[in-house]
């Protein structure tokens, strides 16, 4: 049965975002920065929608204007794509979260925001967090 319209647009949204955050991370690091945008859907201190959350000015740096992801897209062979997409997939089906994170940063930045004693989970080069 084919996916209604809002149904494709946020698989996409979120699978674009983890692609352009995390296209080089393992399977589990895509789910877990793909959960940290479903909880910030889901947190009424974000906003509502997936396209909302993932284009907040300065929450996700991908969607930023400088950045240089801001313009990558998938082609059709790009292999990591299918496992973001799986990722947004497993995030958008599931009853129970993944994680309880709704931050996360790279290991090669340091945000003033980060508090150490709220890390949830670390995973390759992604350190995530319950704010």
């Amino acid at each position: 049965m084919p996916m209604d319209p809002i149904t494709l647009l946020r698989r996409f949204v979120l699978a674009l975002c983890v692609y352009r955050e995390a296209r080089g991370e393992s399977p589990r690091g895509k789910r877990l920065v793909a959960q940290v945008i479903e909880n910030r859907v889901q947190d009424k201190r974000w906003p509502d929608t997936y396209v909302s959350v993932v284009t907040q000015p300065w929450q996700f740096s991908s969607f930023n204007a400088a950045d240089p992801n801001v313009s990558k897209f998938p082609s059709e062979t790009d292999p990591a794509w299918p496992e973001c997409v799986r990722a947004a997939d497993a995030v958008l089906e599931s009853a129970e979260p993944f994680t309880d994170a709704n931050h996360y940063h790279t290991d090669a930045v340091s945000p003033a925001w980060k508090d150490e004693t709220k890390i949830v989970a670390r995973e390759q080069h992604h350190v995530f967090y319950h704010l």
